[in-house]
């Protein structure tokens, strides 16, 4: 479903939703709920203008999600049915522009229906414009399930003229890119990523942004640089060195700046600028133009693996062995450590054609789902039962026993091929031990069941 387009027509997208998603079985802990699943679209927009018109655009990206879907089986297949409408309107609240489209999407498996390969469908609206702000409201009806799924998006065009005769600079709206590659020399191909949120873009990513000339042209050779502050740009957290760039006579140009891994940042909103200035050595001169938009790290499962990088091997005691977790840990430093771990999930991934990993998700979702459910005098995942649900997953069945004359509380766990596990607890403080050994070179292995 990865499909890649060229910008100024189309661009491609592939957003990664890191989703885990499970029923919890009450009897695992009193305080345990259902968790419900929330069907979401992911979407963005930006304004752009073409060479010789005045008259920008506003680009509307969204992609949705297959499992936010209901689909209802046909005879070689499921099917599901969708309306898409984008309304627009300008500064005063008039609307300026509304567009709709109906689809019928098709999944050949049950899998595939429930998104388990990240499958999802897209939509670009693009919509002329006048400088000013902008809210662009999108919606997606399942008409199946016959619900909702709305996103809201902001964008402020600035004022310009192309009868300007001082010369000036100015910036697009900013893109985040999980990834830019040119094809054969041909037309530069952009894979956008449509949130705020790159916490999940554990490579790196690109800020795709043009760069537009008005007035006399001039053979300026300018810097570009990037900072993330805090929302109220008051602190700097990440300042990249000045891009030398020559910029030429052309009414616009395209400009990819790559964003290395970013360091451990808190789970915060940040503040992202882009600057085009002079240059004075290497340092900042005067500013020319910027550019503005949020930058977010939310806590994802990839997050909170990433965060204790050292843990996270420990924690590869169940599908890894130990020969391999020792060479990983014989790396000489943390980042050729953190290379090694990427290579080992590389091999475990079950589609790498595509960039999500579902084994890792699966894996580190079992391990967060079990440090929340199973924790007692040690880290859940440590604990017998966190063990046997990180390896084997959600059982099908529970049975407990109520505590008796001696203290003790027994409980059960069914696995559909008649698998059972025997825990008891003696303290009365849900310390839950396995009555019987573990069997040996058991391990996790990905299945594809949620």
């Amino acid at each position: 479903m990865n499909k890649c387009v060229k910008h100024s027509t189309q661009l491609s997208l592939v957003i990664i939703s890191l989703m885990f998603s499970c029923t919890l079985f009450s009897q695992f802990k009193q305080s345990t709920t259902t968790a419900k699943k929330i069907a979401v679209i992911h979407a963005d927009a930006y304004w752009f203008k073409s060479d010789g018109d005045s008259v920008p655009f506003i680009d509307v990206y969204a992609t949705i999600p297959y499992e936010s879907l209901q689909f209802t089986p046909e005879k070689q297949g499921f099917s599901a049915k969708i309306s898409i409408s984008l309304s627009v309107r300008d500064t005063t609240g008039k609307k300026i522009a509304e567009k709709n489209l109906d689809r019928i999407l098709f999944a050949e498996t049950y899998e595939q229906s429930r998104g388990m390969n990240a499958e999802f469908d897209y939509v670009q609206f693009r919509i002329p414009a006048s400088t000013g702000y902008h809210t662009c409201f999108i919606n997606v009806h399942d008409a199946i399930a016959n619900t909702d799924i709305r996103e809201v998006r902001s964008i402020t065009i600035p004022v310009w003229s192309k009868l300007e005769k001082e010369h000036r600079y100015l910036f697009s709206s900013v893109m985040y890119a999980a990834a830019i590659e040119e094809k054969n020399n041909g037309p530069i191909v952009i894979t956008p990523h449509l949130s705020n949120n790159v916490a999940g873009l554990n490579d790196g990513f690109f800020l795709y942004v043009e760069l537009y000339h008005f007035g006399l042209p001039k053979d300026d050779v300018i810097g570009i640089s990037y900072a993330i502050m805090d929302e109220d740009q008051e602190e700097t957290f990440v300042k990249s060195s000045p891009v030398t760039y020559a910029a030429g006579r052309a009414e616009s140009q395209h400009i990819y700046i790559p964003v290395k891994q970013l360091p451990i940042l808190r789970a915060k909103t940040y503040t992202l600028i882009v600057m085009a200035h002079t240059k004075k050595g290497d340092s900042i001169d005067k500013e020319l133009t910027r550019s503005v938009r949020t930058l977010t790290i939310e806590q994802t499962i990839g997050g909170l693996v990433y965060q204790d990088l050292k843990k996270a091997i420990r924690q590869l005691r169940f599908i890894a062995t130990q020969a391999e977790i020792d060479h990983i840990n014989e790396g000489q430093d943390d980042e050729t450590k953190r290379m090694m771990f990427e290579e080992f999930w590389k091999i475990q991934d079950p589609n790498p054609s595509t960039s999500r990993n579902e084994a890792f998700e699966d894996y580190y979702g079992r391990i967060d789902f079990a440090n929340k459910n199973f924790r007692s005098y040690t880290e859940g995942w440590m604990t017998d039962m966190g063990m046997v649900y990180i390896i084997f997953g959600q059982p099908i069945q529970v049975e407990r026993t109520p505590r008796g004359s001696d203290g003790r509380t027994f409980a059960r766990w069914i696995y559909q091929d008649q698998r059972q596990f025997t825990f008891v607890d003696n303290s009365g403080f849900e310390d839950y031990r396995l009555t019987t050994p573990f069997p040996t070179g058991i391990k996790y292995r990905y299945s594809g069941v949620r």
